[in-house]
């Protein structure tokens, strides 16, 4: 993807808490821990620390105890050991595959299978036997896996290593309708645990452990706290299906670099991004300046909007909120275009942090609510920003 850097502009700080010697000390205790046992384990189960006959509550309970820990929104410490970074990200990805076989109910019913095949083949003569529902011969096992460690290592050494089967070639639905779905490809509803990074100005480095809302072959939606801004590069490693990547088929996790695209306002301190996939590695400029806005080539295609949007200046006076609903600051501008539900405004100083925007028009004596969708530095020098209707329609003349 070709793309162009764009003046950066600084994040807000992010908040930090100090703790006594004793609590630090206590956290790398239960890290420690933590990182011993999943080195250790020989299941998934024994990953995330879970029973075999526990629910899928408990199983997604303890993965975010289990991320939490690994990766806590609190500092607890100025740095962090060098030697136990890499193991942190080990942890992480061994965590990451067997969350995304146990929270999954036909796979973990095969990789239980898979166990219990083992383990039958090895058994001991006076070992019970029985055929659950008359079906297949397994081995039944306590809730403590009594199952030979070098066995059960053997069993995840091919689960976690060997290659992931090939699906068939990702298909664009063929079954949506011109005007239902504008949407290049088909998004899925599937929530996977994903850690993202990004890259602060003032702060540097950045980690954030979420989940998705939708995915597709093209790029993701997520939730997050962290507050980011259009245009910014983030890296996101997530338990990705196979069908739907485009590099490391052979891999646990799918790494990818994503352009922020959208970004929802704020519900209850969290907010719904969509980053776009850009690839395994990083744009031109990102090494020299990872906190930039980069914007990309411009789009080719058929115009996917629902509502047509005609060329028309309107004066109009913007005031920003931000999360909280306090006013910001206030601008006069003019439109570039509009439509029903959307509209370009150029010649603007909106400021970093604002999520929503009240925008008048004195002559149409109208206003409304919008949203930020994106927002970029036009060729002429003069920022536009590309704003969304929250609870009116443009009043379209003729």
């Amino acid at each position: 993807m070709s793309t162009t850097i764009e003046p950066p502009q600084m994040d807000r700080s992010a908040l930090q808490t100090e703790f006594a010697p004793a609590e630090i000390s206590a956290y790398f205790l239960d890290l420690e821990g933590l990182l011993l046992r999943i080195d250790s384990a020989t299941t998934y189960y024994q990953v995330l620390g879970v029973d075999r006959t526990d629910g899928q509550e408990k199983i997604k309970s303890s993965f975010q105890q289990l991320l939490n820990l690994l990766f806590p929104s609190y500092v607890v410490g100025r740095t962090m050991p060098a030697d136990i970074t890499p193991r942190i990200e080990r942890a992480f990805q061994k965590a990451s595959q067997a969350f995304a076989v146990l929270a999954s109910f036909a796979r973990r019913r095969d990789y239980d299978g898979g166990l219990l095949s083992i383990a039958s083949l090895t058994a001991p003569p006076n070992e019970q036997i029985v055929t659950p529902g008359n079906k297949t011969t397994s081995v039944v096992l306590s809730s403590t896996d009594r199952v030979d460690s070098s066995v059960a290592k053997q069993s995840d050494d091919v689960t976690l290593n060997r290659m992931p089967q090939r699906g068939l070639a990702y298909r664009e639905t063929l079954n949506a309708r011109l005007g239902n779905n504008r949407r290049r490809c088909e998004r899925f509803k599937l929530s996977i645990p994903a850690r993202v990074t990004g890259h602060d100005r003032q702060n540097g480095k950045w980690h954030e452990m979420t989940g998705t809302l939708d995915v597709s072959r093209t790029g993701v939606r997520i939730r997050l706290r962290k507050p980011v801004r259009h245009g910014t590069v983030l890296y996101v490693t997530l338990p990705l299906p196979t069908k739907l990547r485009a590099h490391g088929f052979a891999e646990q996790t799918y790494n990818v670099y994503t352009l922020v695209r959208r970004v929802e306002p704020p519900k209850q301190g969290v907010r719904a991004v969509g980053v776009e996939f850009i690839g395994a590695h990083p744009p031109s400029g990102f090494i020299d300046k990872p906190w930039a806005v980069f914007r990309p080539k411009r789009w080719g295609g058929s115009d996917r909007r629902r509502p047509d949007r005609e060329e028309h200046l309107e004066k109009v006076r913007i005031e920003y909120f931000d999360e909280s609903m306090r006013s910001i600051s206030q601008e006069d501008a003019t439109t570039e275009n509009i439509s029903r539900t959307g509209l370009r405004i150029y010649g603007t100083m909106a400021p970093t942090e604002f999520d929503v925007a009240l925008v008048s028009c004195p002559r149409l004596k109208f206003e409304c609510m919008v949203a930020l969708r994106s927002r970029y530095m036009g060729k002429d020098g003069r920022e536009r920003i590309c704003v969304h209707l929250i609870d009116k329609e443009w009043p379209l003349q003729g």
